[in-house]
């Protein structure tokens, strides 16, 4: 009987390791975010007005809905990426765009290459991170041209509700 009980427990303890190593969690980005203007950085780019992301996730799709607007000017986005690392297409600022996904740790992020009307190719590089409390979306990019590279930083708070 204390045999079959020290093996069940054993076996209970083993069965619990073992779907923590090999289950790994990620954090999940789904919701609706507002962009703080004065902890962004957007470089030499001009700071837009306004920045909101609809983010949906499920188990192996995002999809990413930006509406960005700055001056008179308001563009929207849609794209989405497999979380699996499987190249997913979209179109970016009028331009097809190859991007795969890859889980660092809680971080995602997404490399995506644009063909470029003169055949050149520009690289993007997004890390999507959470704060702690889930409040806090930060994205950092790093793009690359042909003419150079240049790094952006997105800090957006999670509305109410969303």
């Amino acid at each position: 009987m204390i045999r079959r009980i020290f093996l069940t427990l054993v076996l209970s303890c083993a069965a619990a390791f073992a779907q923590d190593t090999t289950t790994p969690t990620h954090p999940n980005f789904s919701g609706r975010w507002r962009m703080v203007k004065d902890k962004s950085d957007f470089a030499h780019a001009a700071m837009p007005d306004m920045i909101v992301r609809v983010i949906d996730q499920h188990k192996d799709t995002i999809n990413i809905h930006t509406v960005q607007t700055t001056g008179t000017t308001t563009k929207s986005a849609d794209v989405s990426y497999f979380l699996d690392g499987s190249p997913s297409t979209n179109i970016i600022n009028n331009h097809e765009a190859t991007s795969k996904t890859f889980w660092d740790g809680p971080a995602l992020n997404v490399r995506t290459v644009l063909k470029l009307s003169n055949g050149e190719e520009e690289v993007i590089e997004d890390r999507y991170e959470l704060s702690d409390d889930g409040k806090t979306l930060i994205t950092t990019s790093h793009i690359s041209t042909p003419k150079g590279g240049t790094n952006m930083k997105l800090v957006c708070e999670k509305e109410e509700g969303s």
